[in-house]
């Protein structure tokens, strides 16, 4: 074989002048170019070994086109339908490891059509647009009314060519197994894990025989099984995973610096018992306690419950409320009932809980005006006394798992930011999670624990309602939390526990109605009780309209108008 001296002086000058080395100007006998061999190995087409050059085997790489596949299935397996599919859209944010205030990353996507879709959707989902349904309907009709209003800052030809492509590839009339949602969210964090992982894999191989350190190229390895691992894992997080001093540092001294007037003030739940273990209530942004409220069946932590979350409500606070054993109608009957009572300012029969599910007398004539009046007030979110009210937010799942109202919760609070605070009713109504066959205590454990850290995750405070077993039931002293069913983990996590009991004089008399005694079972943070601790105090409910009529409590605020129209016992 033999070249031409002008082909090898042209290659080697290439050579010395991409490397700047002199002594790659000098050819091997035989036409080899060294500059040339060398950009073969470092582009991974050659291995050196010990019995020379040997070309690299590299592994199968995923193509592009096939990742775009799985893009524009999970796109369609959300999009496709008239049905809304926030719920699917949530479940692909915590399959990949998002906390509620991050964003899908643009990064993931690999056509710029796709990505700007799918940034569309996840602000929708994130309640930074006008509609709250999500579908390709919905999608393509916001953008438009946008564009028209010069809101839209994008390309409206870009967006209306990529929800086409995604509809006519999920909606051609044939069966797309792929377009299960679970399995198209299955497939694309595989595809998207082969395509962070394989690619540097071929660099690391083509390295493999090279005369270096094997520190670095382990720590290449490691990075490599890190960022294909996070996408599978569900650890795919824009958050720091870890604080430094100077964020201790920094952050303390702008909270010890900052004016009285300036910072952030507690939200009072209405209820004195409750806000005196609570520091006063409820701070939006920096939640994660849970707060246990216990009772027997029927004694009425339901209605404290109702009663509270109102409470913060009415302060600003927006709420959400859960039910595993109400119906969606009872649950907005009993807070829109706690609104007429509020809004009366006095006790009536009217409007009561049992009325506004319509089962109570008919409402008609004036007091039906009177109703429709509230409840264009109530839907505006305008308190009775004029003011703005924090969102209420309310949904009914029987039996539910814990995992599953976890879920929901996590959705709701990246809906809704301004979420502040959670009730659940109750913690024994819901449904067992797999895995445990007959190990009740160890669910109920794992239950609590769950709710613990969904409080944490989401930054909020959880108000769980929960059942006292059969030892508090003739307790001479009231209960207590030995009294909580199933497992002490409850108490464990509580910032406070109250435990809810109907007094008695003695076992002839009759408890007297909207009567209840709070036993103040557990306060971490202390109480605001003058240095004086309450271990019960009594309150008084108009139980029809889950409304707090009196609370002993009330005393230690003397002269605050804090609780208008709640009497001191």
């Amino acid at each position: 074989m033999t070249t031409t001296p002008n082909a090898n002086s042209g290659a080697g000058n290439a050579g010395a002048d991409h490397n700047g080395n002199e002594e790659l100007k000098t050819t091997i006998p035989g036409a080899f170019d060294p500059a040339l061999i060398q950009r073969m190995i470092d582009q991974g087409l050659f291995i050196e070994t010990a019995a020379g050059l040997m070309a690299a085997e590299v592994p199968e790489v995923p193509a592009d086109h096939s990742l775009a596949e799985h893009e524009k299935n999970l796109l369609a397996a959300v999009l496709v339908g008239t049905d809304d599919q926030r719920e699917r859209w949530g479940l692909f944010r915590r399959a990949i490891g998002l906390r509620f205030d991050e964003v899908v990353p643009g990064s993931i996507w690999t056509q710029p059509g796709l990505r700007a879709l799918a940034l569309e959707i996840d602000e929708l989902f994130r309640g930074r647009r006008d509609i709250d349904v999500l579908n390709a309907y919905a999608i393509r009709e916001d953008v438009r009314q946008r564009a028209l209003d010069g809101r839209f800052r994008g390309s409206l030809l870009q967006i209306e060519e990529a929800l086409s492509e995604v509809i006519a590839w999920g909606d051609d009339g044939l069966i797309h197994p792929e377009l299960d949602f679970k399995i198209a969210c299955r497939l694309f964090q595989s595809a998207k894990a082969r395509a962070v992982f394989y690619p540097g894999l071929r660099k690391l191989l083509a390295r493999e025989q090279i005369d270096c350190g094997i520190d670095g190229e382990l720590e290449s390895c490691r990075q490599l099984l890190n960022d294909a691992t996070s996408i599978t894992a569900g650890r795919y997080s824009q958050s720091f995973q870890v604080c430094r001093a100077s964020d201790a540092g920094r952050k303390c001294l702008t909270l010890a610096s900052l004016p009285a007037d300036q910072r952030p003030k507690p939200i009072s739940t209405g209820i004195p018992s409750l806000d005196i273990d609570m520091r006063g209530g409820v701070i939006p942004g920096t939640g994660d306690s849970t707060w246990v409220l216990a009772a027997r069946s029927g004694v009425g932590k339901t209605t404290v419950g109702i009663a509270a979350a109102m409470g913060l409500a009415y302060n600003g606070a927006s709420v959400l409320v859960l039910s595993c054993e109400l119906s969606r109608q009872a649950i907005g009957a009993r807070l829109f009932a706690n609104y007429c009572r509020k809004a009366s300012g006095v006790f009536s029969s009217r409007y009561s809980a049992n009325e506004l599910e319509g089962r109570g007398e008919v409402i008609e004539g004036r007091d039906l005006e009177r109703l429709q009046q509230l409840e264009a007030q109530f839907s505006a979110g305008i308190a009775p006394n004029g003011e703005r009210m924090g969102e209420v937010l309310y949904q009914s799942k029987f039996a539910a798992t814990v995992e599953a109202l976890a879920a929901l919760v996590e959705d709701c609070k990246s809906a809704n930011p301004n979420l502040s605070a959670v009730f659940l009713d109750h913690f024994h109504a819901m449904g067992p999670t797999p895995g445990f066959g007959s190990n009740t205590t160890a669910e109920l454990a794992a239950r609590a624990t769950t709710i613990k850290a969904i409080a944490g995750r989401c930054e909020l405070d959880m108000f769980v309602v929960a059942q006292l077993n059969r030892g508090a039931y003739g307790n001479p002293t009231g209960p207590d939390v030995s009294h909580l069913a199933g497992t002490s983990e409850l108490e464990r996590y509580a910032s406070a526990v109250w435990l809810i009991d109907r007094p008695k004089l003695d076992e002839f008399t009759p408890a007297q109605p909207g009567l209840l005694e709070v036993h103040h079972g557990k306060f971490r943070h202390g109480q605001m009780a003058s240095g004086n601790e309450l271990s019960k105090t009594t309150i008084r409910l108009d139980r029809s309209h889950c409304y707090l009529e009196g609370d002993e409590a009330r005393k230690l605020f003397t002269g605050s108008d804090l609780y208008p129209g709640v009497e001191c016992l």
